[in-house]
């Protein structure tokens, strides 16, 4: 039993750029999200530029790779991986880095700090961040009753990161070189036996849910009266009232994603009022039609019925 699916385009990256083409010229937040996209596209190319080296292990009969991994493990906590391999002998964590220049894993406190033609800049350090998510998993497997080695890499993706201080609790290795890490893993002798490895992979497929992260408005200021709204095409980049004329993107795949820009950019719910007039809808019979044919979980019955997006 195998699992590799390919990785997908994380879904911020499509929205923040639709968001672009809501926003009028020289708003604030156009250098803020143009910065976002490309640290977003920065770290999917780099866990791609992993992803060909995962290809060329050696695995035995049963495993998965699972790429974008978020596992909601109580009511307010999650996991939220880049890669996780599983099979019977061992479960590995590959959080993935796509930073060039020269680095070093600072302490007290815990940073990862990059110097790059002159410039230092801090970032959140991802040797703790591993260590959070290890523990994280290790109580998972715990309370499945499950007894299976976990072992925890972080990758560079770039070839142009130089590792000038390593981390001390964790293995920093390059991308290039993953494959020859994971083999000797390979080697090891079976601890989980094939019934209990698909039950494993069974419960992280079936609970995994998609990442939704906090709207852009509750870390800028934002106000609503300064989005444009409507149906926008996301390959023409222009306003239309129903399917686009010219690329034939349907209306309904337009309203979706309209509906995708609202929970990604202003708010967590939506009520029929402000998906009507958010997607310039004719009346509230239609907004209504929309939402209950959404994937979306209503909340209440009556007149102040509101919408939040069912994760499942």
């Amino acid at each position: 039993m195998t699992i590799d699916h390919p990785r997908v385009i994380p879904k911020p990256i499509e929205v923040y750029k639709r968001f672009l083409h809501r926003l009028p010229t020289q708003h604030p937040l156009i250098p803020h999200l143009e910065d976002r996209i490309y640290n977003l596209e920065a770290g999917y190319a780099g866990e791609n530029f992993v992803d060909n080296f995962l290809k060329q292990i050696a695995f035995s009969k049963h495993y998965a790779i699972l790429k974008d991994l978020h596992l909601p493990i109580s009511d307010s906590g999650y996991l939220q991986l880049d890669t996780i391999i599983l099979t019977p002998k061992y479960l590995a964590i590959l959080e993935i880095k796509n930073i060039r220049g020269k680095i070093s894993f600072q302490r007290n406190p815990d940073q990862l700090i990059r110097e790059i033609d002159g410039e230092i800049t801090a970032f959140k350090c991802p040797e703790q961040q591993i260590i959070r998510n290890a523990q994280k998993l290790t109580s998972l497997l715990n309370s499945l009753k499950i007894q299976l080695p976990l072992k925890n890499f972080i990758v560079f993706a770039s070839t142009k990161t130089i590792v000038a201080q390593p981390p001390k609790q964790v293995r920093a290795v390059m991308g290039c070189d993953i494959a020859t890490h994971i083999n000797s893993l390979n080697v090891l002798p079976d601890v989980l036996p094939v019934n209990k490895f698909k039950h494993l992979l069974n419960y992280f497929t079936m609970n995994a849910t998609e990442f939704i992260p906090k709207p852009l408005s509750h870390i800028y200021p934002l106000n609503l009266k300064e989005i444009k709204r409507g149906l926008l095409c996301a390959k023409c980049f222009q306003f239309v009232e129903g399917s686009c004329s010219s690329c034939g993107t349907l209306k309904k795949t337009m309203q979706q994603q309209a509906l995708e820009d609202w929970f990604y950019l202003y708010k967590e719910t939506i009520s029929n009022k402000e998906c009507m007039e958010f997607l310039n809808l004719k009346d509230k019979h239609a907004a209504s039609y929309l939402l209950r044919n959404s994937r979306l979980y209503p909340i209440n019955n009556t007149k102040s019925r509101y919408y939040v997006i069912q994760k499942k």
